[in-house]
């Protein structure tokens, strides 16, 4: 029995989070256990992940063809190909046509069998309800026993989740499967501009005192326009460590419990 883990993150809709879902909650998930991770961006124009050049988890773009059949090879170099390293993997698929091509060729090659979650990330309205439900049948119709998470991104507030998400939570077909939640906060946006995911972020002790002595800095010249914007990332820098507490390591309790979750 393999001890890596295959996740993949999918949605038929550009622009649901995949990528913010994969970086900062997925990706961190092995972080946290010591482990090693690579995330892949299999995405011919999107190319997300660079942006986080100091993160701890190895990133690497993969075309993905349009042959059908060249495709399908890809596909099974990315699940056979020797890992010596037995690094765990988080496959960020891109959206539209890139995600249907993509679950043919698992259906095709049967490579699904390798997949130990499928996090379906979305962004709320009703078109990402369709778009989420369209990508639940195709998995299904894949696999039945597919292991599933949602990903409820971009709320706006944590305690009203059932209001802006209340679609999800009354559909039939989806208000029955596990979830994670993504609030919108600085600290996402900040991560990118350090480069670090928040998880990385919320530890960085010698991050955040290099953003210190900046400010010490600003105040020693009076710099009133560099004192505001060290002040304000030191604020956000201290934000992040409840973002990981209150968001990031909640999600990855429910991680743990669905991939260790014994087969029925």
């Amino acid at each position: 029995m393999k001890n890596q883990k295959n996740i993949i993150i999918v949605n038929t809709k550009g622009g649901a989070s995949k990528s913010t879902v994969a970086m900062q909650v997925i990706a961190p998930y092995f972080l946290g256990k010591e482990q090693g991770v690579e995330l892949l961006e299999l995405d011919n124009q999107n190319q997300d992940t660079k942006i986080f050049s100091k993160s701890k988890i190895k990133t690497k773009q993969i075309n993905v063809d349009a042959n059908a059949k060249d495709l399908n090879q890809t596909v099974r170099d990315l699940f056979l190909n020797e890992n010596k390293t037995n690094t765990n993997r988080v496959l960020d698929i891109g959206g539209n046509a890139t995600t249907s091509n993509f679950i043919q060729s698992l259906k095709s090659t049967h490579m699904y069998n390798m997949v130990d979650l499928f996090v379906v990330p979305m962004s709320g309205g009703s078109q990402d309800l369709k778009n989420a439900k369209d990508t639940l049948l195709m998995i299904l119709s894949m696999n039945s026993n597919a292991k599933l998470l949602f990903a409820l991104s971009r709320v706006r507030n944590p305690k009203r989740v059932q209001f802006q998400y209340g679609d999800f939570f009354q559909d039939e077909d989806l208000k029955n499967y596990p979830y994670i939640i993504l609030p919108e906060s600085d600290c996402i946006d900040l991560s990118r501009k350090l480069k670090k995911t928040v998880y990385e972020l919320a530890e960085d002790e010698q991050e955040k005192e290099n953003i210190n002595q900046k400010l010490l800095e600003a105040f020693d010249k009076n710099d009133k326009n560099s004192i505001y914007s060290y002040s304000l990332i030191m604020e956000i820098l201290e934000d992040s460590q409840n973002y990981k507490t209150e968001v990031i390591d909640i999600a990855h309790q429910t991680l743990n419990e669905i991939l260790n979750e014994k087969s029925k």
